[in-house]
């Protein structure tokens, strides 16, 4: 077990801090790869450089697919974000996440290893738990746990004499989406000794005592519509964090009523956008075929209509009730019919069902 992998002295700085940007999500959609590193090339490196920011943490699932790789989407974060951190001497440490190991119980096999490292002096993956020293402020980096390194983890976790520890937790109590909160996972309790803890893996930005979850740097799915997302900066000298917010989104919504067409809105922001067009109060559906025709020739890249009685209701409460009603409805199934049949763990079952239902909203 390496207690101190790096070590870089002298006045204070400040360590920029990403996770989960699932390079290759939506199967490789290329609007959302020019999407992703769109935010990366014009928010997330200007701001790096203005601040004068030189270390990188990366809590990872840099890339989104496990079992291969789209050479053109490999290309393009190679060129566009890897080689610029290269060029610019900056460092970037990425822990293997779940999305960036081929195997489930093993992270020997991962994609930061087999794609990243060997070609980049910049970029150092973390693969087994070890600690950096950055300006005095001692940082514990654990990658994602699983049934080859837990013990390695665990006994890194309660021995370590580091700060801030940051990993890609998977921890009891903590939201994976609103409204939906994570069982049969770590005891947080493990690990209140430490001033913060700082995870990727859950996609919402949430904070409870002195853990962080981070959440995705951009919207990936509508479940984000109405979550804020971004990167986060961190002083080593006041352990202060601070939330630096992307200001583009993919996903919007928009509330439809006669009103709203009689004022013959500007709809130029939703070209390529995923849009959700709530239909509120309509007197005249003519009005209403007019608008959708409009919506549909500026060119948005989908558009849902919702027409219902709740359209008022606000779509951040909306979107948790209906993913949480969806999981409710399929762990009560499984509860019901395996819960009597011997040597069937209804817990682990409803664990495979969440992980397959989270994979399936990231297509």
């Amino acid at each position: 077990m390496t207690q101190v992998s790096y070590s870089k002295s002298g006045g204070h700085m400040k360590v920029a801090i990403i996770t989960d940007t699932h390079f290759g999500a939506r199967n490789d959609s290329q609007q959302f790869l020019e999407y992703f590193l769109d935010f990366i090339e014009n928010q997330f490196l200007p701001e790096c450089e203005k601040r004068e920011i030189k270390n990188i943490l990366h809590l990872g699932d840099l890339m989104d697919r496990r079992k291969f790789v789209n050479y053109n989407t490999l290309n393009q974060v190679r060129e566009r974000f890897i080689q610029k951190l290269q060029d610019s001497e900056m460092s970037i440490w990425c822990l293997v996440g779940n999305h960036d190991t081929y195997f489930k119980n093993t992270i020997n096999v991962n994609s930061l290893k087999e794609l990243f490292s060997e070609r980049f002096s910049c970029f150092v993956p973390i693969e087994t738990p070890q600690t950096l020293d950055l300006s005095g402020l001692k940082i514990g980096m654990v990658p994602w746990i699983n049934k080859e390194n837990e013990k390695e983890c665990l006994d890194y976790i309660n021995s370590c004499d580091a700060d801030i520890l940051c990993g890609h937790f998977e921890l009891n109590g903590y939201e994976v989406m609103r409204g939906v909160k994570f069982d049969n996972g770590m005891d947080p309790r493990n690990l209140r000794r430490f001033d913060k803890v700082l995870s990727g893996h859950f996609h919402i930005r949430h904070q409870k005592n002195n853990v962080h979850y981070l959440g995705t740097p951009y919207q990936i799915t509508f479940a984000d519509m109405n979550e804020k997302k971004g990167f986060y900066i961190l002083d080593t000298e006041t352990k202060e964090l601070e939330f630096v917010e992307n200001t583009q989104k993919m996903f919007l919504s928009l509330h439809y009523t006669d009103e709203l067409y009689d004022s013959n809105p500007d709809l130029s922001e939703y070209r390529d956008k995923y849009v959700k067009l709530f239909v509120g109060e309509k007197k005249n559906q003519s009005k209403l075929d007019d608008f959708i025709e409009r919506m549909y020739n500026e060119k948005v890249s989908s558009l849902t209509i919702i027409e219902d009685d709740i359209s008022t209701q606000d779509e951040t409460d909306k979107l948790a009730d209906m993913s949480l009603d969806t999981l409710s409805m399929i762990y009560k199934e499984a509860e019901d019919f395996y819960s009597s049949i011997e040597g069937i763990d209804v817990n682990k079952l409803k664990r495979l069902i969440q992980d397959i239902y989270m994979e399936a909203l990231s297509q």
